[in-house]
């Protein structure tokens, strides 16, 4: 016996081929079931070797220790375990070889061992009993009958029908082909989604083939270059049925959204301490929760971009890119200043601990030059221009600030922006600001507000002014108004450097939201240092809680939160101007009262009640839905909500022709109700195009009316018509396939459409061309060769209708955005008529008086009877206490004194709102009231530092007091609250009197002073013409027992001095320890008896100074210190 390996000769091999190939067409037994292979017959021990013995015949198999025998052809799951011993085979024992033969050789007589003699046999386990000889055909079991038999070997046949031929398994691949070109359009994607590393090819199975495969699948090296040109954006890419965030978007998006991220690589660069990982961290949502996910991720600050995929199944089908990854591009852009695709938007009440009003949506770009001067005589020039694309609005402004940047400052609390885009380098005072103002998620806008750069060349002036030119040039051509375009553009011309600069980057900025459109509504355009407003800077607004308290910094309690009585969301807004900006014009401030008079008039209820009725019925945001019916954002179903909602509007007064038909006398009134049914026309006429059924529905195929639409549109259609045509007409071709008297019926399963349904029993009339699609155990279901092509042309149809739709509908929106215009100024025509009506509602409390403007002298004025707070009032259980006010160009300053808790700052605040409510054009909390327009209101009122600007509690007040020195005016009116406090006594009494001497002396506005100060008082007696005087907040003393004094506030204002402050008053209601106010009692008492006696003293030196010099001076000062004591 040869103990080397050989090959078997060729004889052998055809052999064994030969054997292969007619065992598979031979047909099987129906109960047989495999057999155990046989063995030789050997004569004496087999030799441990792998080489086959020399005198075996050709068609001799090896025992198991030879090479591999070749695979049963087609063998069930053989792909899979063909290195997998037979778990029904067992290698038999050299007892049992020593008895075996090969095939065609005599049979030896078998004799099983005693093991095998011992163990019973049941009929269930005989069939598994080894045996040496050519396998038998067994007994027919009981549960088989002849008919199962039958059907078993008709099976057989049609196995081999189907697959004995060459070409089988080609034809198998294309009936797939098929069948995944059917799927539906998330799954490829989806499966793209899971792709491996492509395997190794053969002979190269380790880590030497593992490093020359990529690990990143098509689809992620897609979102790598797309995330290498947007850095600083989370980008959502669209995969299936399902958005995914991958690498580091993942982590961050899991982290804001709350969602499960899938741990992997974080990083887009390949860096080596990622290399052990094969795929990106992941975190996915379904794609109809898009908007929800992105408008939280931008209102947490982010910046988000959507990438979807550009390409549809059926026409990916049918174009030559067919075997490569779905088109993927980023398609949107969003922050929470330029996210404008969902209709609720991101209002809200939004809680601030400052005074500004909660962020409004305003995109604010800034830019900064140096004006001259250094540290605190600095000056830097500054321009903004904000927008806010939601509603269209842009304001801009050009002006000079000091070094508190209490300019910058007033503007940004105004228009409390979201983003900031700052351009060029800005000075470290700016920057500090904008830090604080914006750099938390507790800052005055409420929320963390994003901080975007761009660079400032030496020529950047002169590119924008080009760029600008440009941009509105191309407008002009592109539209036939050409007059108001050319308008436009000299009034764009017009704007400053520093704003040139401000529009230029801002509209490059929008340009890659898509939302640059907005710069073309230059009507919008408004100027913020237009002295057509009271001026209220940052510390009013704070001071004077005009958009939110100071307690929670919520919008309850504030002035906007009792004033706002409106119906619309457009309305508020309006409000909001209206309560920040206060009238000068005194024309406009009597036409606005003048309407809220005539709507409270009894006898215009019933147009008045017209128009609640009108504005309880609007609804949603009109003026949000046409902005984004400007920019091609408007879904079908909001762009028909928002033409009826006009047309409602405009149905209402159809009857007015002119303002004189409108019912009022007020002019304001009348021509805005005129302005109503203007639009009538243009809302019909879109309306008649549109099936208003199909556009609620969101039908973007019957969404316009047969006669509107589009020729491509119906081409398309009929195309789809004869295709389904086609396939009806198929159903008599396949019955007769089928040899069935009839026409077959088409079933949809699954979504799948156009499916016959074959019984199993008839599967043999079924052609080997026909793909089979899905089945049960009793019916099986198929396509046609000729509905797959049917199907793939209608699908290919479809998507074409659908482009040609989604082109007519934008086509419809940019005719309607023509008129832009036209509709915004009916909108905010509705806005004001709300507004008034929300300002008449407050003008009928009981209480409220018509406010009189005094016109016919040049005197500054303010006088209030029983005047009141009135935000104090609506929230005091108890009914409050009114006051009155006298201030005029004479007696224009009033010196405050009183007790801690007595009244003081309520008061001054009272007379503030009072005067702030009739420059609304709002009736006021008092009796009577007759005032000169003011220019502006200036607070300095509470303490805190400024940490962040490195600045104490003393610094702030005189920076603030500093300012409000520079900008005030005789027609101002200037509220100052305990002014020195942050400082030495005696340093503070020099101050507090120097500033109030120079606001009585110099400036000569309307000025309230509170102090806590006894030595101020007796500065009205320098003033011979009783320009300043003391007043008091009056209360009552009471002795209880001999420890302490009750105090009871009286809330009123009286003429005089308050000589104490009774503070350990207040340290009694606050709480301290009993052993604390005794001790401080004590001590205060020490204290003042220590100071009379040192006045004394000093009175007595003067007296004898008196009595020696007889010089007048002393002994006013001497009679001055008597009156003190």
């Amino acid at each position: 016996m040869a103990f080397g390996r050989s090959s078997p000769p060729p004889s052998q091999s055809s052999a064994k081929k030969q054997q292969s190939i007619s065992s598979f067409f031979t047909p099987k037994q129906p109960a047989a079931k495999k057999a155990a292979p046989s063995t030789p017959s050997v004569t004496k021990r087999p030799s441990i070797s792998n080489a086959p013995d020399p005198n075996k015949d050709a068609g001799e198999t090896a025992p198991k220790s030879s090479p591999p025998k070749p695979k049963r052809p087609f063998e069930e799951d053989s792909d899979e375990d063909e290195d997998l011993p037979d778990p029904k085979r067992t290698r038999p024992s050299l007892d049992k070889l020593e008895n075996e033969t090969l095939p065609g050789h005599a049979v030896q007589p078998h004799k099983p061992s005693v093991a095998n003699l011992a163990a019973p046999v049941s009929d269930r386990t005989a069939r598994y009993i080894f045996s040496s000889s050519q396998p038998k055909q067994p007994l027919q079991d009981h549960q088989d009958d002849e008919a199962v038999r039958r059907q078993k070997e008709r099976l057989h046949q049609k196995f081999v029908k189907k697959l004995g031929r060459p070409d089988s398994l080609a034809d198998i691949r294309r009936r797939n082909h098929f069948i995944d070109e059917d799927q539906p359009e998330g799954d490829e994607d989806m499966d793209e989604e899971e792709e491996e590393v492509p395997k190794p090819a053969k002979g190269r199975k380790g880590p030497a083939a593992r490093k020359t495969a990529s690990k990143l699948t098509p689809m992620e090296k897609q979102v790598i270059d797309i995330k290498k040109k947007h850095m600083d954006t989370l980008l959502v890419v669209e995969v299936g049925y399902k958005f995914r965030f991958f690498g580091e978007d993942a982590r961050i998006a899991a982290k804001e959204l709350q969602i499960m991220c899938v741990p992997g690589k974080m990083r887009f660069d390949e860096h080596p301490s990622e290399a052990h990982l094969e795929k990106f961290a992941g975190a996915s949502f379904p794609t109809h929760r898009l908007h929800v996910h992105v408008k939280r991720l931008v209102s947490a600050g982010h910046k988000v971009g959507v990438v979807r995929q550009l390409e549809t199944a059926a026409l990916k089908k049918a174009g030559d890119n067919r075997n490569t990854p779905f088109v993927r591009k980023l398609t949107n852009l969003y922050t929470k200043g330029t996210y404008i695709d969902d209709i609720e938007g991101l209002d809200g009440p939004v809680a601030a601990p400052a005074g500004g009003a909660p962020a409004t949506g305003h995109l604010l770009c800034l830019t900064e030059s140096n004006a001259g001067g250094s540290g605190t005589d600095e000056k830097v020039r500054l321009g903004i221009v904000a927008v806010q694309p939601t509603t269209g609005d842009v304001i801009y402004d050009d002006f000079f600030d000091g070094f508190m940047r209490s300019e910058l400052e007033t503007r940004l609390l105004h228009i409390a922006p979201c983003e900031f885009l700052i351009v060029g380098a800005v000075s470290k005072a700016t920057e500090k600001l904008v830090e604080h103002l914006s750099g938390s998620r507790t800052n005055v806008f409420g929320d963390r507000a994003r901080v975007e750069r761009t660079e400032k060349s030496k020529t950047f002036a002169a590119q924008a002014y080009t760029h600008i030119s440009d941009f509105y040039a191309g407008k002009m051509q592109s539209d036939d108004t050409s007059e108001e375009k050319s308008a436009m553009l000299d009034k764009v011309h017009q704007l400053s450097e520093s704003v040139t600069m401000c529009l230029s980057a801002m509209i490059t900025h929008l340009t890659d939201y898509g939302l640059e459109h907005v710069f073309d509504l230059t009507k919008n355009f408004q100027s913020f240092s237009a002295r057509s407003h009271m001026l209220l800077n940052g510390n009013t607004l704070s001071s004077l809680e005009i958009y939110q308290n100071q307690t929670d910094h919520t919008e309850k309690g504030s002035l906007f939160f009792i004033l706002n009585r409106t119906k619309t969301r457009f309305g508020q807004r309006l409000l909001r101007k209206w309560v920040g900006r206060p009238l000068l014009d005194q024309q406009q401030l009597q036409h606005r009262i003048g309407a809220v008079e005539e709507l409270l008039d009894t006898d215009r209820a019933v147009p008045t009640d017209r128009i609640k009725n009108l504005l309880a019925h609007v609804r949603g945001d009109l003026e949000k839905s046409l902005i984004r019916i400007y920019y091609k954002k408007c879904a079908r179903p909001e762009l028909v909500s928002v033409l009826q909602t006009l047309q409602s509007i405009s149905n209402e007064y159809s009857h007015v022709k002119s303002p004189e038909d409108s019912g009022f006398k007020s002019q304001l009134l009348a021509e805005a109700i005129a302005s109503l049914p203007l639009i009538s026309e243009d809302v019909i006429s879109y309306l008649e195009r549109i099936n208003l059924q199909a556009a609620k529905d969101d039908d973007k195929y019957s969404f316009f009316r047969d006669q509107h639409e589009t020729e491509e549109i119906t081409d398309h259609k009929v195309g789809i018509a004869c295709v389904e045509h086609d396939l009806d007409e198929h159903r008599a071709e396949a019955a007769k396939i089928l040899k069935k008297s009839g026409e077959v019926k088409y079933v949809t399963v699954s979504g799948i459409e156009f499916l016959i349904e074959i019984e199993n029993i008839h599967l043999q009339r079924v052609p080997a061309s026909w793909a089979k699609i899905s089945g049960t155990k009793k019916v099986s279901r198929f396509h046609t060769p000729e509905v797959v092509k049917l199907i793939r042309e209608r699908d290919q149809r479809k998507e074409a209708l659908a482009n040609a739709c989604d082109a007519a509908f934008a086509e419809l929106l940019s005719e309607i955005g023509a008129k832009y215009q036209t509709f915004r100024d009916c909108i905010q025509s509705l806005a004001t008529l709300d507004c008034l009506l929300s300002l008449a509602d407050i003008a009928s409390q009981p209480g409220y008086t018509k406010p009189e403007f005094i016109t016919d002298t040049d005197e500054v004025r303010l006088e209030v009877k029983e005047g009141r707070h009135p935000m104090v009032e609506q929230l005091l259980l108890d009914s409050y206490v009114p006051n009155d006010i006298v201030l005029s160009s004479q007696e224009r300053a009033l010196l405050i004194t009183g007790p801690n808790m007595g009244g003081k700052s309520s008061y001054v605040r009272s007379v503030a709102l009072i005067g702030i409510m009739a420059q609304i054009g709002s009736w006021v909390p008092a009796s009577q009231a007759r005032l000169t327009p003011l220019d502006a209101v200036f607070t300095r009122m509470g303490a805190f530092d400024n940490m962040l600007k490195g600045e104490s509690t003393f610094m702030v007040e005189l920076s603030e007091t500093s300012d409000i020195l520079k900008q005030a005016t005789p027609r101002s009116l200037i509220i100052l609250d305990e002014l020195g406090r942050g400082t030495s006594t005696h340093d503070g009494v020099a101050i507090a009197q120097a500033v109030l001497d120079y606001v009585v002396r110099e400036t000569k506005a309307l000025t309230l002073f509170i102090t806590h100060y006894q030595a101020l008082s007796r500065m009205e007696e320098r003033y011979d013409a009783r320009e300043l005087r003391n007043v008091h907040m009056r209360f009552t003393e009471e002795v209880v027992g001999d420890d302490h004094t009750d105090i009871t506030f009286l809330y009123e204002v009286g003429e005089g001095v308050a000589h104490r402050s009774y503070g350990l008053n207040v340290a009694r209601l606050a709480g301290l320890p009993k052993d604390v106010l005794d001790v401080a009692a004590i001590k205060s008492t020490q204290m003042e008896e220590e100071a009379n006696r040192r006045k004394m003293a000093h009175l007595s030196r003067v007296l004898s100074s008196t009595l020696e010099s007889e010089q007048s001076s002393n002994l006013e000062l001497l009679v001055a210190g008597v009156d003190m004591m």
